[in-house]
C-alpha cells in the first residue's frame, strides 16, 4: 500500500524488510528512539514461574544483543531495564546480563537440574511475523541454555488480550510505550490491584514510593530517586523480562512536511501537510 501511494506513513513494517529500505538512495525509512520497552510478563501466582529463582534463570539464559543483531537485525537497542532509556534526569537501569551459567544454577536450585522434572511452560503472543520471531529465538535459547521446551502460543489480538486480561497465562508477550517522559508511566501500572497489574506484583514499599512519596515532591532530582527505588524493588522480584527499548520504524512518503520523530511518538497534525508537487515514492531503477 505504501509503495502504491495508499499510505502516507506506515505504522510499521516486517523486520525483514527493512535492511533493503535502509540500502536505497534517499531511503523513505526513519528509524528513531522511541520510548518504550519490550518484553515478557509472568502471572508469579502460577507454577512453575512462581519461583524467582526460575524466572531470573529464564532472564539471564536470554542473549538481548544476539537477538536484537541476528533477529531484529539491529533495528532495536538491547536492553534489561523495564524504564526504557531516552528520559532526560533518569538513569537507565540494567537488571540481568546474559549468564547462562549463574542461570543453570539457579534453575537447579528450583529443583530442574538442566530441565530435569521441568513441569512445561508456554508463552503466548498475539499475531504479527516480529513477535514470532522474537519467540522462536528465545524459545532456542531456552532450549540450548537450559534444556527447558517452551510452548509457543499464537493468539489474535482480542483473544489474546482476554488471555493477558484474565491473567490465564504464566508468561506472554507484552510491550509498552510511555505516555508521558517519565518513569511513573512504566512503574505506575504495576502498583497492587491495578487494572493493569496482571502479574500479580505486590510490593507495600513500592506502592509508598509510586503511590505516596514520589507525587508529592517538588524535586524532579528527588522523585526520580525515589522512581529508580521503586524500579529496583520491582525488578528484584524479575516479574517481567526487558528484552530491548524500542524504535519508531516507519516508511514515509517524501511528499509528507513536518513529521519529525519524537520519542513519544506525538505529532501536532496541524503542523504536518502534504507537497502536492511531489509524488508517490518509487523504488530506484537499477539501471
Amino acid at each position: 500500500m505504501f509503495r502504491a501511494g495508499q499510505l502516507h506513513v506506515t505504522y510499521q513494517l516486517p523486520v525483514t524488510k527493512i535492511p533493503a529500505y535502509k540500502a536505497v538512495a534517499d531511503s523513505p525509512y526513519v528509524e528513531a528512539p522511541l520510548l518504550g520497552s519490550y518484553y515478557y510478563l509472568f502471572n508469579i501466582d502460577r507454577p512453575p514461574v512462581d519461583d524467582v529463582r526460575v524466572r531470573e534463570a529464564l532472564s539471564l539464559a536470554i542473549d538481548r544483543d544476539l537477538l536484537v543483531e541476528k533477529v531484529l537485525l539491529g533495528t532495536e537497542r538491547p536492553s534489561a531495564s523495564m524504564v526504557p532509556a531516552g528520559i532526560p534526569g533518569y538513569a537507565a537501569q540494567q537488571h540481568a546480563v546474559f549468564n547462562p551459567d549463574r542461570a543453570r544454577e539457579l534453575l537447579a536450585e528450583a529443583g530442574y537440574p538442566d530441565g530435569a522434572g521441568w513441569p512445561g511452560l508456554e508463552l503466548f503472543y498475539n499475531t504479527s511475523e516480529n513477535h514470532r520471531r522474537i519467540a522462536v529465538a528465545a524459545q532456542q535459547m531456552w532450549k540450548e541454555h537450559l534444556n527447558l521446551d517452551i510452548e509457543l502460543t499464537n493468539q489474535e489480538w482480542k483473544v489474546y488480550l482476554d488471555t493477558v486480561d484474565s491473567r490465564k497465562f504464566r508468561m506472554a508477550r507484552m510491550s509498552w510505550i510511555g505516555i508521558f517522559p517519565g518513569p511513573g508511566t512504566f512503574l505506575d501500572r504495576f502498583v497492587t490491584g491495578g487494572a493493569s497489574n496482571r502479574i500479580g506484583f505486590s510490593s507495600e514499599r513500592f506502592d509508598e514510593l509510586i503511590q505516596e512519596l514520589a507525587p508529592k515532591t517538588q524535586s524532579r532530582d528527588l522523585r526520580f530517586d525515589l522512581m529508580s527505588e521503586a524500579e529496583k524493588i520491582f525488578m528484584q522480584e524479575v516479574p517481567v523480562i526487558p528484552l530491548y527499548s524500542r524504535n519508531g520504524k516507519h516508511l514515509v512518503q517524501t511528499s509528507v512536511r513536518g513529521y519529525y520523530p519524537n520519542i513519544l511518538e506525538y505529532r501536532n497534525f496541524k503542523q504536518v501537510s502534504l507537497d502536492p508537487a511531489v509524488g508517490v515514492w518509487q523504488w530506484p531503477s537499477e539501471d
